[in-house]
């Protein structure tokens, strides 16, 4: 099953973001511990996306796609903000002390930490992040 929801950049929109990717979860039969990452992928994309993808006050849009196939889900998050290649960035250093470690990062550490594929494009002035997580099999409900 595929299952899009386009949103404006704007802080309130997570409510809206949250409340699919809940519904996706159950008509999907997602085990409570999978929901609970892709609940934690989509806000970190989607705050980050929304917190430094666009200039202020500038307005735009995210789309979200989640789709199940029997053992992975994918995730396809595209927005029309700056481009920016989050799997670019370099994992943090945790063997630095904390008030040394570069400020940023432990956000995308956290989502490709969640992930099994992770793959970056810039296309049509969009940025374009496909996320794929093996999730096992699950049950029938939602095909």
């Amino acid at each position: 099953m595929t299952a899009p929801i386009t949103l404006r950049n704007e802080k309130s929109e997570a409510i809206r973001l949250a409340e699919f990717a809940r519904g996706f979860a159950r008509e999907n039969g997602l085990p409570d511990g999978e929901r609970a990452r892709l609940l934690i992928i989509l806000e970190e994309l989607f705050t980050n996306a929304v917190a430094y993808g666009y200039a202020p006050g500038a307005a735009g849009r995210i789309t979200v796609t989640l789709q199940r196939e029997r053992c992975r889900l994918v995730i396809d998050f595209v927005d029309d903000g700056q481009p920016f290649d989050p799997l670019a960035l370099p994992e943090p250093d945790f063997d630095v002390p904390d008030q040394e470690r570069a400020i940023g990062g432990l956000g995308i550490h956290i989502v490709r930490s969640l992930v099994d594929e992770a793959r970056y494009s810039w296309e049509h002035g969009r940025n374009h992040l496909r996320l794929v997580r093996r999730i096992g099999m699950l049950s029938e409900a939602g095909d």
